[in-house]
């Protein structure tokens, strides 16, 4: 399992994070599929080969009826007869090296491009999670997508002053946004990073215009959304947009400078424009980590905890996973006049110490909690897919310096396929960890 790192010294928006997966290798097909999966009439995907600043990449846009929904690319525009052709099933989609790429903005947000007369007004929270809620999409993939935007909704909500059901994403609503977010899940899934780290990110400068007028850059949503992360101005418009906003807050395990890495590939994702003074693009850079096995630093908090109900500490653990706790245990301790007591201990990376310690405090009930950083020897990880009877398993396996340590089939699948079967869970079980073996 590879680590991965983002520099966005030139912002980040969902497209240029997805040219940046496929410039690194990603089949085009883990887009599509996500797509179709969607079930939007006619719109599909595509990628190609181009340049920004000098730097070559690959682009990422979205097609209604085989056009771009945001137009062509300027370099397109330079042709006297400008012409993408339309694609002859909603199940093909052009590769990386056929067609080119758009979008109005060196990389704009949803809600402001002009879609050339195609259908793009916004949905609200309900008709999103109905969209993704009732696609064939793996249900990893559509869990991650819907947490992108109940994310970003969380963020629209408060910059409103409203309740999280009545916003209206009249700025990420648009079919190019929604494909860019369920893409960017479904290209987290396929990479299935071990570590996602990132470096500060160039908000850009200047004002956008919006729904609500002319706002300076960030946007109130993109500003919120950054809350924690370590952002610079670099002039130059909006770089960085809600969406990209969302996918750093989301999926990014640890902001900071470049770890060190065995770099085994690189990519670069592009924006629709030529940007002054720097190449308009995101790179991903993708390696093992270098050195032992010795990990990454992690954050330890805990706090001791004697008058909670058992159903309480039960949910207390979901809150804290659901939070991105990367685990939760407790422990039995003897308290203060003699009273029984548990121990609650949650790990996590730095950057989610603030969240997860509020969760903590407030389902608790603690008055207070304590926290240091440790670091850990981590196994080398991946992931398989095998081929049982009852259906496919993905599979994670484990090695130490090379050698294989375990095979652990993922519960959620397991627990998927026993219930359509209708057998034990035991058995589909066993039946990965057989084929995995």
């Amino acid at each position: 399992m590879a680590c991965y790192h983002l520099d966005c010294w030139s912002g980040i928006a969902g497209d240029m994070f997805l040219g940046a997966c496929l410039d690194l290798g990603m089949p085009i097909e883990v887009l599509a599929d996500a797509v179709a999966r969607l079930a939007l009439p006619g719109v599909t995907v595509e990628g190609r080969k181009a340049k920004r600043g000098g730097i070559a990449g690959t682009r990422f846009r979205v097609l209604a009826g085989g056009r771009p929904i945001e137009g062509p690319d300027p370099e397109e525009e330079a042709h006297e007869h400008p012409h993408v052709h339309p694609r002859p099933h909603p199940h093909e989609h052009a590769h990386p090296h056929e067609h080119p790429h758009p979008h109005e903005h060196p990389h704009e947000p949803a809600g402001h491009h002009d879609h050339h007369g195609h259908d793009h007004h916004g949905r609200d929270l309900a008709s999103i999670r109905r969209l993704i809620g009732e696609s064939s999409l793996a249900p990893a993939v559509r869990d991650r997508a819907l947490a992108l935007f109940e994310r970003l909704g969380r963020a629209e909500a408060k910059m409103h002053g409203m309740e999280l059901d009545r916003v209206h994403f009249h700025e990420v609503g648009a079919v190019d946004s929604i494909v860019d977010l369920v893409g960017a899940a479904a290209a987290i899934e396929h990479l299935a990073p071990e570590r996602l780290t990132c470096g500060p990110v160039n908000v850009g400068g200047g004002r956008v215009k919006t729904a609500h007028g002319e706002l300076p850059v960030p946007a109130p949503a993109t500003a919120e959304l950054l809350a924690g992360i370590p952002v610079f101005g670099g002039g130059g418009g909006e770089l960085t947009t809600p969406t990209g906003a969302v996918l750093l807050a989301e999926l990014v395990d640890e902001f900071g400078e470049l770890p060190g890495l065995a770099l085994t590939g690189s990519g670069y994702g592009l924006g629709r424009r030529e940007v002054s003074g720097r190449p308009n693009a995101v790179r991903l850079l993708r390696g093992q980590p270098t050195g032992s096995s010795a990990g990454a630093e992690v954050m330890v908090l805990e706090c001791e905890v004697d008058n909670l109900p058992g159903e309480g500490f039960g949910f207390l653990m979901e809150r804290l996973l659901g939070a991105g706790a990367l685990d939760v245990y407790f422990t039995p301790v003897q308290m203060k006049k003699n009273r029984p007591g548990s121990l609650v201990t949650a790990l996590c990376r730095r950057s989610q110490l603030e969240e997860l310690a509020a969760v903590l405090l407030a389902e608790s009930g603690s008055l207070g909690c304590r926290y240091h950083a440790a670091g850990r020897f981590e196994a080398e990880r991946d992931i398989v897919e095998v081929a049982t009877r009852f259906g496919a398993v993905r599979v994670k396996r484990s090695r130490l310096d090379g050698r294989p340590l375990a095979h652990a089939p993922e519960f959620e699948d397991c627990r998927r396929l026993a219930l359509e079967h209708g057998v034990p869970w035991r058995d589909v079980y066993r039946a990965a960890l057989i084929q995995a073996e």
